[in-house]
Parts: C-alpha cells; sequence; structure tokens
C-alpha cells in the first residue's frame, strides 16, 4: 500500500512504499532538474497509479487519483481526470486476476526548453503475478517536468499501450 502525506508546514513529501520512508525536498527556483530527482519523481507517480496488490479488491478511481495528484501539475491532472487515465490498471488486474507491481523506471533526458522544462524518455518495467505465474512487461514512453512552487511536478506523460497476456488490450 502506498501512503503520500502532504505537510504544507515542512513542505516536504513523505512517501511509504513497503515500509520505505523517502522525502521529496522542495527544489529552490533557478536550480536545475536532476536527472535521479526526476527519477524519485516519476517512480512514485507510476507507483502510486500502476500497483495493484489484490486484484479482487484493487483501488478505486477515486484513490489513484489521490495518490497520484501530488506529482502531477494541476492541468495535467485534470486532462488525466478527464481521460479516465487511472482507471485501466485496476480494470486489467480485475480482468486477469493478477497483482501490478512496478519494479524500475528509467529516464533518459532529451531537452531542457526555454520554458525551463525537460523532456524525458522512460522505460518502466511491470511485474503482473499472482502465486502460479509471474509476468515482465516494459512500457515506453515521453515525459515533461518543470518545478512549480519550488516543487517538481510532471507536465505531460505520454506512452503507448502495452499488450498483456490474458487479455484483448493491456495498459
Amino acid at each position: 500500500m502506498l501512503f503520500v502525506v502532504f505537510s504544507g508546514a515542512c513542505d516536504k513529501e513523505v512517501v511509504k512504499e513497503n515500509g520505505e520512508v523517502t522525502e521529496r525536498n522542495p527544489v529552490k527556483e533557478g536550480n536545475v532538474i536532476k536527472l535521479e530527482e526526476a527519477e524519485k519523481l516519476f517512480k512514485g507517480y507510476y507507483t502510486a497509479r500502476y500497483t495493484i496488490k489484490d486484484p479482487a479488491n484493487p483501488p478505486t478511481f477515486d484513490e489513484i487519483a489521490d495518490n497520484i495528484k501530488g506529482y502531477l501539475s494541476e492541468d495535467e491532472y485534470n486532462a488525466q481526470i478527464l481521460n479516465r487515465f487511472y482507471s485501466m490498471p485496476s480494470l486489467v488486474a480485475k480482468e486477469i486476476n493478477k497483482s501490478i507491481e512496478v519494479q524500475s523506471v528509467k529516464l533518459e533526458e532529451q531537452s531542457i526548453n526555454e520554458d525551463g522544462t525537460v523532456d524525458y524518455t522512460y522505460t518502466t518495467v511491470f511485474k503482473i503475478y499472482d502465486e502460479n505465474s509471474s509476468e515482465i512487461y516494459e512500457k515506453e514512453g515521453e515525459l515533461t517536468i518543470t518545478i512549480i512552487d519550488n516543487e517538481l511536478k510532471i507536465t505531460r506523460d505520454w506512452s503507448r499501450g502495452i499488450k498483456i497476456d490474458g487479455l484483448d488490450g493491456g495498459l
């Protein structure tokens, strides 16, 4: 289970994942976006968006949306809500009765734009499993990250779907 706790007073975000606590410190305006900080942001976002531990009782669309809100710019969050972006992992897990886990993420910087945003390509490795089997899938996409109110935010996330065994569609 992923818990995201926001605390305006200390201006840090604490992410508890499998008992592990990490902090995302605010970035100072004018600083460059460091690859390791961008990967940390992206992994937190993808873990919150895709992790389904119990396929019989997956998180609701609203629960996933609440968990990922702090990772996204307001415009990107609203666009993803309108597109029902968060419903796919729960639907896939329930349909094939398997759990989904984000194994790793890798970002590769593509460009630093005039407006200060940074474009990346990414590869995410997922494990889809149950007690009898486990399959590994890779998903590739593109991402843009910026600094808003001294915090890193994702302003664009685009990827192609990946075909999942046992489904007509995929993630």
